[in-house]
């Protein structure tokens, strides 16, 4: 019995011993490669640049879009209503008044008829009083014309201060290309405005000017012809030789 209970007990720590000496699969060895992990990891550090980069490219995209989102953004309101408006008004005045009208064919033929070159020499007194009757109404018109015209220029100033004001808020306001453009026309529309008003200004003033000198150039001819018919050759008042 003894050799058998021996034999009992030495066999499993043989069979222990056995076990212990088989050499491990390799899904159950931990083996750790430095030059393997540097490669992964010079990968990774690759990707997350690339990641990066793409990232960069996208905030780029997204700025650009941005900008020209704002290149074509336009102004919310604009000047021009007021421009045209009172370039309304300088042309109402331009046209009123009872006198001649502003107008080459309507200045040719009324000059003619209230300044001819040519006096007759049979000219009565009657004519020369409803020609001056008709001249001095021209010039009254003409004046009259020119000072209310200087009224609506000084009226206008202080709206153009406004409009100048408000024109380069908006210029300097201007966040896109479109915007800073339409400001700057805003800007250039104001700066015609104001030339045609001077423009306008400067004509009716000429005009009251050139009929006042017309008619003093018109009452000088016709009182020559006048003194010539009453004068005659001057036989009658030669004495009897």
């Amino acid at each position: 019995m003894k050799p058998l209970r021996r034999a009992v007990v030495v066999l499993p720590v043989a069979v222990g011993m056995l076990v212990s000496c088989v050499p491990r699969s390799p899904a159950q060895l931990t083996v750790f490669d430095p030059a393997n992990y540097q490669e992964n990891l010079a990968s990774a550090v690759r990707a997350l640049e690339q990641i990066n980069n793409q990232v960069r490219q996208l905030q780029n995209q997204v700025l650009v879009i941005q900008r020209m989102d704002q290149n074509l953004l336009r102004l919310g309101s604009t000047i021009s209503p007021d421009l045209q408006r009172t370039l309304g008004d300088i042309q109402a005045q331009l046209r009123a008044g009872e006198g001649i009208a502003m107008r080459l064919q309507a200045t040719q033929s009324g000059y003619e008829r209230l300044f001819p070159r040519e006096v007759s020499a049979s000219i009565s007194t009657d004519d020369v009083l409803r020609n001056a009757k008709s001249r001095w109404d021209e010039e009254y018109a003409a004046l009259r014309r020119a000072a209310l015209l200087q009224g609506q220029v000084s009226d206008n100033i202080e709206g153009d201060a406004r409009l100048l004001a408000d024109a380069m808020a908006r210029s300097t306001n201007a966040a896109g290309a479109l915007e800073v453009a339409q400001a700057g026309n805003e800007l250039t529309g104001l700066s015609v405005k104001q030339s045609l008003q001077l423009q306008g200004l400067l004509a009716v003033q000429q005009r009251a000017h050139a009929f006042a000198r017309a008619r003093d150039l018109a009452t000088e001819e016709e009182a020559r012809q006048r003194f010539k018919s009453f004068v005659g050759t001057g036989s009658a008042y030669g004495g009897a030789r």
